[in-house]
This record gives structure tokens, sequence and C-alpha cells, in this order.
């Protein structure tokens, strides 16, 4: 992540609609999957500045990892959580060492997200499930992707098939963030169409301003609102996936 982000994220991430969000809908389909005991053991991998802890902590004791000393330092202001530096494909947990391994929106930084499936895999234990969000639709690339250090956006069918694992049980593989998706699809069309090239010199620009407070509170409302729905079935279309599975079998 480039450094000027780091300070508008952490400021951004407990208000801003679309982290809000999506927060609601991870923990909706964590509270409809997971297994019934608690306390769960969690691991929010690829954790930045810590913004799921609170949230997460109602399945368990909520371990971040991540590979930057800088968001960790962010991360150790939200609260006594244990803070782990880490970094994929190669995480210091044993095998099976959590019941609920979360990496938001994490995978499409690396290089090798097959490798780093497969070690979020590796640390999930039987029973337990794996949740991973992940920005849709490679047509949608932009400046957005650019300032974040993104490596790819996947599709719904690539998705899938980076997530074939043994004993993996798909219990979700949906879009989100459907009601702004046309939209954000249509400024995004009208982006590359009338804006002039970047000079090389000039820093791509972030999606994450701020918005008045009733307008961001709408948003914040209405993307959260299809956790509603994620509970009981995918949605069609989209501008982020997430995908909940739960692993059947060592």
């Amino acid at each position: 992540m480039r450094d000027q982000l780091y300070d508008e994220i952490f400021r951004a991430e407990q208000t801003h609609w679309w982290f809000r969000g999506r927060l609601r809908i991870v923990t909706a389909l964590i509270r409809r999957f997971a297994p019934a005991a608690r306390p769960l053991r969690v691991a929010d991998v690829g954790c930045g500045m810590g913004a799921s802890f609170e949230a997460l902590a109602e399945f368990g004791p909520v371990v971040g990892v991540d590979n930057s000393p800088r968001a960790l330092a962010f991360s150790r202001s939200r609260g006594p959580f244990r803070l782990v530096a880490g970094e994929l494909p190669r995480l210091p947990f044993a095998d099976g060492a959590f019941d609920v391994v979360c990496a938001l929106d994490v995978i499409e930084h690396l290089d090798d997200d097959t490798a780093a499936v497969r070690e979020l895999w590796r640390i999930c234990a039987p029973g337990g499930l794996m949740v991973l969000t992940v920005p849709a639709c490679p047509w949608l690339w932009s400046e957005h992707d650019e300032i974040n250090d993104h490596k790819r956006r996947y599709t719904r069918e690539g998705l899938r098939a980076l997530l074939a694992l043994s004993g993996a049980e798909t219990t979700r593989l949906s879009f989100m963030n459907v009601a702004l998706a046309p939209p954000l699809m249509l400024y995004r069309v009208l982006q590359r169409r009338l804006r002039k090239p970047r000079p090389p010199t000039e820093v791509p620009r972030s999606d994450i301003f701020n918005l008045p407070a009733p307008l961001n509170s709408f948003l914040a409302w209405l993307f959260g609102a299809e956790a509603g729905w994620l509970r009981f079935g995918a949605l069609p279309f989209g501008v982020s996936l997430i995908a909940v599975l739960r692993r059947t079998k060592p």
C-alpha cells in the first residue's frame, strides 16, 4: 500500500460506507455458517489497520496478521487484540489453528494468489470457515486499483476455480455491492472516456474519500442491507465478490 493511504484508510475504516457495509455482510455470513460452538478462534489475515477486530470478536479471540509494521502500529490502537507479523503465503501458525480465517480484500495484492489461498486453507480447522472478499470485474480496473497496488480484479468463474480446494464446501460465492454497481460502473466508463491521460509524475487517486454524513450513512445501510439476502442466496452481479468455504475434512 502507498504510504499516503495509511492515514486516510485508518480514518475511513470505521465510518466510510464501503468498509461498514462490507463488515456487516462478512459478520452476517459468519453467523450463518460458522460452527455453533463459541468461542471460535478467528484470524484476520491482512488485517490492515484493524477495523474489523471489534466486530469479529463477537465470535471469539481475534488474531490480526499483517506484513506491514506501520499497519500493525495503527492496529494497536484498536484495543488489546493479539497482533502477529506475517506474510502470505507463509504464515507462522500450525495447521488448522483457526476456526474462522478471514482475508478481506487481500489476495488481489499478491503475485501468487494460488499459494496464498492454499496457505489460508492450511490454517483453517476442519469444520471451520474461510471467508474471502476481492474486487470484481477486470474491466473496472482504475486508478483506485493502481494506488492500492492490486495485481488483478476477479471474475466469479476465476475465483471459483481458484477456490477448488480439497475438502472445501462452498457455502456462498456471490457478487456483492449490487445496488451501487450500476452507478459505479457508469462512473468508471465515463471516467475512462473523459479523463485525460495521467502524467507519469501524478499519483493515482483512491476512491476512498469523504462524503456528506447523511449520504455516507445511507450508502452504508444500502450496501450492508445485502447481508440479509446473502444469508440465503447469491447476487447476480456487483463490483466485489465474497466467498465463504467450509472445511469438511483435513
